[in-house]
């Protein structure tokens, strides 16, 4: 037996839409199980549509009900089809990292064999989980100390979609902010619950920075299905 086989990826956000144009799409790399270079690699941004992002219908995907097992509509999304050569039934790996967060990756394995196509409802579909977060204030500058300043943040899904109170509801998810700086150790680090701005995925809670000197800002998010996310640590100068 011999020949290939043709294998369609896509990325879907974990209680979201698919990864598209908005985030920079996913990329994806094949392996064969135990080797270390990918037999193909490439991005989730083939097949994008005229007028559209490549991250679905959104009425399709969150307003629908879906059993389990049912796939998910794939309709104006994204994906990355190669062509995989096979000379017997083999085992694949998949790598699919969010483009936007090269952090987070998914690795899952199937079963492939020649001339028979992963594609359409056979189609290799990898969930990633987390949610994109980011601090947007305060910058990297002096602040003056005693005087507050916004501790603000953006989250959103993986799949780029902004968090508002129609699909993904703000009372849904919780994101707190830990600050770390100058001064006794029994104040050095302290957390702060960020409030929604009613701009959608904007959070955001003032803070003293009371004591001169470096602080170091963290902000993490939760929803309530488990996703995650957190931002890389942020450093700023109080004089």
């Amino acid at each position: 037996m011999s020949g290939t086989t043709t294998i369609t990826v896509r990325a879907l956000a974990y209680g979201g839409k698919f990864i598209g144009q908005p985030v920079g799409f996913a990329s994806v790399e094949i392996f064969k199980d135990g080797e270390p270079a990918p037999m193909a690699k490439g991005k989730t941004d083939q097949g994008l549509l005229p007028n559209t992002d490549g991250s679905g219908v959104t009425e399709k995907i969150m307003a629908e009900r879906y059993l389990w097992g049912q796939p998910i509509s794939t309709d104006q999304a994204t994906y990355f089809t190669a062509e995989i050569p096979l000379a017997e039934p083999s085992v694949l790996l998949f790598s699919v990292a969010s483009y936007a967060n090269p952090d987070i990756k998914v690795y899952c394995y199937r079963q492939a064999i020649p001339d028979v196509p992963l594609t359409g409802d056979k189609e290799v579909v990898v969930v990633l989980p987390g949610l994109l977060t980011e601090i947007t204030s305060p910058p990297f500058i002096k602040l003056t100390s005693g005087i507050p300043a916004n501790i603000t943040a953006t989250v959103r899904m993986m799949c780029g979609c902004k968090i508002e109170d129609h699909f993904w509801p703000v009372k849904n998810f919780s994101v707190q902010a830990t600050v770390t700086g100058p001064g006794p150790i029994n104040v050095q680090s302290k957390t702060v619950d960020l409030t929604y701005t009613g701009v959608p995925s904007e959070f955001t809670a003032p803070f003293p920075f009371s004591i001169p000197g470096t602080y170091t800002v963290i902000v993490a998010a939760k929803e309530y299905n488990g996703n995650l996310g957190i931002t890389k640590p942020q450093t700023v100068i109080v004089r």
